[in-house]
């Protein structure tokens, strides 16, 4: 049984090409083939370097006596944790005063914020209802009819019609508590 054959090397054959006087037009092929001839050369010794035995290197010291060892407790009070912080957090600041008037007493937010803030939840929770229902009929329209398009119509009316019903239905509902 014969070794298989290997290819000859990219060097070999542009030697062997140059020697039956192939000449290329391109005016950066010579470069290529000089970059070339310097990667083979550094590969060569790279695997020169990995085939000799390794030389025996001093063992490096041990590790020093502040590292963290599986035993040792180490007591994190003792140490100064600010010099990881940056240089601006380590300067002493103000704590942050409010400027408004102190009160006593709790003051509701008044009617018309409260209808607002009715009208605008009444509108997301029927329109996010609306609008899967919306997906279901035009998820079945789009593939009874062929067209997409019907998908995203569908849930965008009927989470808009649903959002509108809704928000009206919250918003009548808006009333002053009595006054006692």
């Amino acid at each position: 049984n014969a070794a298989p054959a290997t290819p000859p090397s990219r060097s070999a054959s542009l030697a062997l090409a140059a020697s039956l006087g192939y000449m290329s037009l391109n005016p950066f092929t010579r470069q290529r083939e000089k970059r070339e001839e310097k990667l083979e050369a550094k590969l060569e010794e790279l695997k020169a370097a990995q085939a000799a035995p390794p030389l025996s290197a001093p063992m490096a010291d041990p590790a020093p006596a502040s590292a963290w060892t599986p035993g040792r407790e180490v007591d994190y009070e003792a140490e100064d944790m600010n010099k990881y912080l940056p240089a601006s957090a380590q300067v002493e600041q103000a704590a942050p005063t409010w400027q408004s008037r102190p009160t006593n007493y709790y003051e509701p937010p008044s009617r018309a914020w409260q209808c607002v803030s009715k009208l605008q939840s009444g509108f997301m929770i029927g329109g996010a209802l609306g609008g899967a229902f919306g997906f279901l009929y035009g998820t079945f329209a789009a593939i009874k009819y062929k067209h997409v398009l019907y998908l995203p119509i569908a849930v965008l009316q009927a989470g808009g019609a649903f959002g509108f019903f809704l928000a009206c239905g919250t918003v009548i509902r808006c009333e002053e508590p009595p006054l006692a």
